[in-house]
């Protein structure tokens, strides 16, 4: 969680965002920047990597990979500039997480939530997937997918709440015909996250408009 988070993460400029990310302080291609920092969390990220250090190590590539990305986009500085740079202000495209009404338990016929961690949906480990990476898409930023792992991670920033690090673990349950999908959140900030309960009720109602929409 947060407090495992070294403050330095936070205030990268982008020299030292790229040479987090291994590249040389010449980079300016942005395809460049993510296929480097997939790459690296492949490894770093705690769901891979059994060492102490690795929810720290992960975030801190998930900081420089928003700071370099924003910073190269925006073009407002050059690659090699030494200034101090934080992720973008996402405040306008910040998502609310205060529920939409009342909660009941099942949200649609085809997807619902069954622990505070844990979201049941009656369709295969494919196409839940599938769906779930075209929520990732509307409510954050889609940082890593792994198909054959059936493992998402998404940057989402909560209005009033920090930016975090969300990981979704598919599970397919032959018996029933449906697939759980297990949540995790992490801040980046040194602020908590918000509790994973409201976080799970709110990736489920997205994931059902998706699902209605398709």
């Amino acid at each position: 969680m947060a407090g495992s988070v070294p403050p330095m993460a936070e205030q990268l400029n982008l020299r030292d965002a790229l040479a987090a990310l291994g590249l040389d302080a010449a980079t300016t291609d942005v395809t460049v920047v993510r296929s480097a920092y997939l790459a690296a969390i492949r490894t770093a990220h705690p769901d891979r990597n059994a060492a102490a250090g690795a929810t720290a190590a992960s975030a801190r590539l998930t900081v420089a990979y928003r700071v370099a990305t924003d910073a190269l986009v925006a073009g407002v500085r050059t690659p090699d500039s030494d200034e101090t740079l934080r992720p973008a202000d996402r405040t306008n495209s910040a998502v609310p997480l205060t529920p939409r009404g009342p909660e009941p338990v099942v949200i649609t016929v085809d997807v619902r939530v069954i622990a505070d961690d844990t979201i049941e949906v009656a369709a295969p480990p494919d196409l839940t997937f599938a769906w779930l990476v075209q929520t990732g898409h509307v409510v954050g930023d889609v940082t890593f997918l792994d198909r054959s792992a059936a493992l998402l991670q998404i940057l989402v920033a909560f209005v009033d709440e920090p930016v975090c690090q969300m990981i979704f673990d598919l599970q397919g349950r032959a018996a029933r015909g449906t697939t759980e999908v297990f949540c995790t959140i992490d801040s980046i900030e040194d602020r908590p996250a918000p509790p994973i309960e409201a976080v799970t009720r709110f990736i489920a109602e997205h994931l059902a408009e998706t699902i209605s929409a398709g």
